[in-house]
């Protein structure tokens, strides 16, 4: 399987106790350079996004917080709610990472025909404005969920 032109640029870590998770990342890690194209802030409680496998979501906020180490972004979130894949993963799973971030130069229709060709599931995709990205599920042949991020111009 192969996607278009991709490297790893974010990793995600779901946690029952954000402080805690997040303290842990930063004594292990550092607090490294944040990448140039991340302008958010990287403490808030934000809404996720809006269809997890085909069904509205829209009571699951959830807490975030960004650690960068020399190598990756590390977006820790500790979700609020019930109804979204993070908080599947933590009560399946516990603590850990659930997914990694592929960027992609696109488009992502065809790494999406590339993903369901191979056989996995798409979660749920969000395209706004500047960007758009898809989760599929890995998590029995690689372990996490793989985010593909189409990279624009």
């Amino acid at each position: 399987m192969t996607l278009s032109s991709t490297k790893v640029i974010k990793v995600i870590v779901v946690t029952d106790d954000l402080d805690k998770t997040v303290s842990a990342y930063k004594s292990l890690l550092g607090t490294g350079k944040e990448p140039t194209e991340h302008h958010t802030e990287h403490t808030q409680v934000r809404k996720p996004y809006m269809k997890y496998k085909g069904a509205d979501i829209t009571d699951t906020p959830m807490k975030v917080e960004s650690v960068f180490s020399e190598n990756f972004w590390f977006e820790i979130i500790q979700p609020l709610g019930n109804n979204d894949p993070w908080a599947a993963w933590l009560q399946e799973h516990g603590t850990s990472i659930c997914s990694i971030c592929l960027l992609s130069d696109g488009p992502l229709e065809n790494d999406e025909q590339t993903m369901k060709n191979a056989g996995f599931d798409s979660l749920f995709k969000h395209e706004k404005g500047y960007e758009a990205y898809e989760y599929f599920d890995t998590s029995n042949a690689l372990g996490v969920l793989v985010e593909v991020k189409e990279k624009y111009k």
